[in-house]
């Protein structure tokens, strides 16, 4: 899946501060606000596109978690959930093209593009620990708004149903007046009276009843990357809802990940650790003792005396990810201690401890030598 670079689209270097970023996003704001081209659908795509960048680095949290990787999905992460922009974004940025043009800080409501895309849909997806770890293919079942077949979205019987709207004139924006302390303020905004289509129908469809949209059930494979974590949202571009009339772009599907916690493993950015039980005799004298990893079991050589809660570390055998990311393996090793031991059992344990004599044990030593200090 591609990754959108939002650095390169602001204009930024990725080691610019949080100032420069959004000095970056308030002047390419302006440049594309649709306001300043009306029915310019490249300007409009631009636009959204440079609030998607900002919305993201220019949130402390959510730019670490980019910078990370953990926004790995097809087209980049979309912030806005609905398929639009939300109205504290809007709010920023009405106040700066107020200051820009002297509206006295009043603000401006664009009602949006005639040819609004379609709605997002989010759909949750669990996966177990190890599909998250290595990737996997999930079927998505889905219920999706498509153009109608029979009209293609127009809702009109036929083409020859279809009129163009007296209003706007066919372009399916009006332009709005009001007076203000400082003169007339014209805006654009969607005509009212064809909703943008600029077309009027005077027959309806009979498949969609005039909707120009019906529902429709749909399977997809997706691909899940290696290395996804909870919570993280992979967008689909283009799998969304359908806009409303002909033309304008689908939605987006976002897939919001669940991940089951594994009994083996916990996992921390891309490193992986687990705690794996030893046997005394093994600690004691070493040997092979098995360890789990992505891979499959592989074989760790114990040494001798090793002690309990001690920890190894495997690089490169933690996560991997299609993006070349890699995180290290951390094994805690926990020595077992017998339990319900015999007579004999206690008696020759206890004979041994007395054969190794405290040089084996430098540890315990140490300890008395710092206790009998105390009372000296």
């Amino acid at each position: 899946m591609a990754v959108k670079d939002y650095y390169k689209i602001l204009g930024v270097e990725k080691n610019a501060s949080q100032e420069e970023i959004k000095s970056a996003y308030r002047k390419l704001a302006k440049q594309y606000h649709p306001d300043l081209h009306p029915g310019d659908s490249a300007a409009a795509e631009k636009f959204k596109e440079v609030n998607e960048a900002y919305s993201v680095v220019g949130d402390a949290e959510k730019r670490k978690k980019y910078d990370r990787g953990e926004m790995d999905v097809e087209g980049g992460f979309n912030p806005f959930g609905g398929g639009g922009f939300t109205a504290t974004g809007f709010d920023d940025i009405f106040d700066m093209f107020s200051d820009a043009f002297g509206f006295g800080g009043g603000r401006r409501r664009s009602s949006g593009a005639a040819t609004a895309a379609g709605s997002d849909i989010t759909y949750n997806v669990e996966l177990t620990f190890m599909e998250s770890v290595l990737g996997c293919k999930k079927p998505i079942n889905f219920t999706r708004v498509e153009k109608c077949p029979v009209c293609g979205g127009s809702g009109a019987k036929d083409d020859a149903h279809l009129k163009t709207c007296d209003k706007c004139g066919g372009s399916g924006q009006v332009r709005y007046s009001r007076s203000t302390l400082f003169g007339q303020q014209i805006t654009m905004g969607v005509c009212d009276k064809c909703g943008g289509s600029g077309k009027i129908v005077t027959e309806n469809c009979t498949s969609c009843g005039g909707k120009g949209i019906v529902n429709k059930n749909k399977v997809i494979n997706v691909s899940i990357p290696a290395g996804v974590e909870n919570g993280a949202v992979l967008q689909l571009a283009g799998e969304g809802n359908a806009a409303r009339g002909k033309g304008g772009r689908n939605g987006n599907l976002l897939l919001v990940i669940t991940v089951r916690p594994s009994k083996v493993f916990t996992r921390e950015n891309y490193d992986l650790h687990v705690t794996v039980p030893v046997s005394f005799s093994t600690a004691v004298c070493g040997g092979e003792v098995e360890v789990p990893s992505p891979d499959g079991v592989f074989l760790y050589k114990m040494p001798e005396g090793t002690q309990n809660g001690s920890v190894v570390r495997f690089r490169g055998k933690g996560i991997r990810t299609a993006r070349g990311i890699t995180g290290d393996l951390y094994v805690k090793i926990s020595v077992e201690v017998p339990k319900n031991v015999s007579r004999t059992q206690k008696k020759q344990i206890a004979d041994f401890e007395q054969d190794c004599t405290l040089k084996n044990y430098p540890g315990k030593k140490e300890f008395l030598e710092e206790v009998s200090k105390l009372y000296k």
